[in-house]
């Protein structure tokens, strides 16, 4: 019996390792100056859903680097971290931003910021 809590231990011990290694691999991804890497990065932050990383998502939203990586050839990171935004916050901007090597929209930009700052305010 107290192999098998062992176990159960252990395991719940290592999840919480990677899962804090996962948040620290994000947020120096969404950090990075690499393009690539900020789009992996806001992938990264789209699909886990959490709201703590909007602000990283805020800043430089409008960069239009697009990635030269073979596998995100033409993404960029306008249009990555606009996914996971809408991801998270679980609303669309106003205008479309999904074409690849799409420029940014200030609209869809002042959209996000400010939802954020309606957020924020209501906490």
């Amino acid at each position: 019996m107290s192999m098998c809590r062992n176990i159960i231990l252990l395991i719940l011990f290592a999840f919480t390792i990677s899962s804090c290694d996962k948040d620290g691999e994000i947020r120096k991804r969404l950090a990075s100056r690499k393009t690539t890497e900020i789009i992996v990065g806001a992938r990264e932050a789209g699909e886990t859903g959490d709201k703590k990383y909007v602000p990283l998502l805020l800043h430089d939203l409008g960069n239009p680097s697009a990635s030269t990586s073979l596998k995100y050839k033409g993404f960029t990171v306008y249009t990555e971290k606009m996914y996971a935004l809408e991801e998270i916050l679980k609303a669309k901007p106003p205008h479309p931003y999904g074409d690849i090597l799409m420029l940014p929209d200030s609209v869809n930009i002042k959209f996000y910021n400010d939802l954020w700052q309606k957020m924020s305010k209501s906490k």
